[in-house]
């Protein structure tokens, strides 16, 4: 660290000549927002933003590379040196007519005023070219002592933006830091405000606390808030406010009103152990106990895209099937245990079932419940095992296909060819037939026969 210069990164000194050639100019330009919060408290940071009184169509003329990408709101983008860095123009912002986003803005020419709009206090901090700290509102004080605190009034913050209030639980469970009394008590009578935001946006920050240091953190302040039962849409009630589900029963309790995860059950350390956010969701869904459509109906209304749905709702049905398997440590040592495992591999796929061993061996580990059942390392080992020797898990995989089989049997493609293409699938699964092709169509032949004499293979 750059001792004239106690808070730096390599990445500021990089973009150390945009500042530079806005002040050479005549204006003023400072580091601001999310990577000065970010540098002081220790943290790598990824962008640089930017802020100067230049106004756009100055910023467009001084630099030879530029974007326009939102002159509305006074963004240029610059591209020096082969980086890319937002460049926005000081300004204020008139009345929230939505209490989402402001009527218009305004282009001023002082630091404090573009402060001042400001969402939370350790937002609300600049940095100049030579090192020096702008911290108009005390936010290198409540970073320090890991406070969100709102600049200013919290009621008029949150109602001017709704989507503050989410971004607060998300800022406060992510970096462990608590929610100031005055901001929390806003944040409650202010909660119905939250209507007014876009599904996708909610859905989005979300996902970030999802994703963050601390989701059971966050599950414990949204449980607190119950922010999410006032969103646009209605979500499930097990997910929204959870223990109200058919299925639940509370699993992630909620935690101090303005702050901390008391209370949290041991399953929040498995939440954040795991490492894809995927594999998160999926394990909330669990933890929650709510039904595969339910799963699929939060994440619908929170405009995920459709593959991250899937899985989430894969994983939690593929636990309908195999939880009783890993409830004890015999279980899964038992023809009907393996026989129930591979069909519920081969339902689900080898990727689901992956993902549902690496949630429920971390839930396992740390002697916590999932979906009301206790779970046996053992069991859950006896389960990786098995999928990790099954031979084949994928018709594509087979030694004989569709064509193969219909030329052989005298067959027209049909459901009659998925049908044989999955019972030899399950067989080889089972380790009850070799996947080559003779042994293959010899077992087909023996179904086709059986099929015929109304035998158990009959489809």
């Amino acid at each position: 660290m750059n001792a004239q210069k106690p808070y730096w990164d390599e990445e500021m000194e990089a973009a150390l000549p945009v500042l530079q050639k806005l002040e050479n100019a005549g204006f003023e330009a400072v580091f601001v927002g999310g990577c000065v919060r970010d540098v002081i408290a220790g943290r790598p940071i990824t962008d640089v933003d930017i802020a100067t009184s230049a106004t756009p169509d100055a910023v467009m003329v001084l630099f030879d590379r530029t974007v326009p990408t939102g002159l509305q709101h006074g963004t240029v983008t610059v591209i020096v040196n082969e980086r890319t860095y937002e460049v926005t123009t000081y300004r204020s912002e008139a009345e929230y007519e939505d209490h989402r986003r402001p009527a218009g803005v305004a282009f001023i020419a002082e630091l404090e005023g573009d402060l001042l709009r400001r969402d939370f206090t350790i937002n609300a901090m600049a940095l100049r070219a030579d090192g020096t700290l702008v911290d108009l509102y005390g936010g290198l004080s409540d970073l320090h002592a890991g406070i969100i605190r709102c600049v200013g009034d919290a009621d008029e913050r949150f109602s001017e933006d709704a989507l503050r209030m989410v971004r607060a639980v998300r800022f406060a469970s992510t970096f462990g830091y608590a929610i100031a009394p005055s901001a929390w008590r806003a944040l409650l009578r202010n909660r119905e405000l939250l209507q007014h935001v876009a599904m996708e946006r909610i859905g989005a920050e979300l996902d970030k606390m999802i994703g963050g240091a601390g989701p059971h953190r966050a599950a414990a302040l949204l449980a607190a808030s119950g922010l999410l039962a006032r969103a646009k849409e209605p979500l499930p009630a097990g997910f929204a406010q959870p223990g109200c589900g058919s299925r639940q029963r509370p699993a992630l309790r909620s935690g101090r009103g303005a702050g901390g995860a008391g209370g949290v059950p041991p399953l929040s350390s498995a939440l954040a152990r795991l490492q894809g956010k995927d594999d998160r969701w999926a394990a909330v869904f669990l933890a929650l106990r709510l039904s595969p459509e339910d799963a699929e109906e939060t994440l619908q209304r929170l405009r995920f895209p459709g593959r991250r749905i899937a899985s989430a709702r894969s994983a939690v049905k593929l636990h309908d099937a195999a939880a009783p398997l890993a409830a004890s440590s015999g279980a899964a040592a038992t023809p009907a245990a393996a026989a129930a495992w591979v069909d519920a591999v081969l339902a689900a796929g080898v990727e689901t079932a992956s993902a549902w061993l690496r949630i429920t061996r971390e839930f396992a580990a740390s002697g916590a419940q999932i979906g009301g059942l206790p779970l046996s390392e053992a069991a859950l080992d006896a389960l990786a095992a098995q999928l990790a020797g099954m031979p084949c898990t994928a018709i594509r995989e087979l030694a004989v296909n569709g064509n193969i089989l219909c030329s052989h049997l005298g067959l027209k493609p049909g459901p009659r060819t998925g049908a044989l293409l999955n019972g030899l699938l399950r067989s080889v699964a089972l380790r009850e037939t070799p996947n080559e092709r003779e042994a293959l169509l010899a077992l087909a032949e023996f179904m086709e026969e059986d099929r015929m004499n109304d035998g158990p293979y009959t489809s």
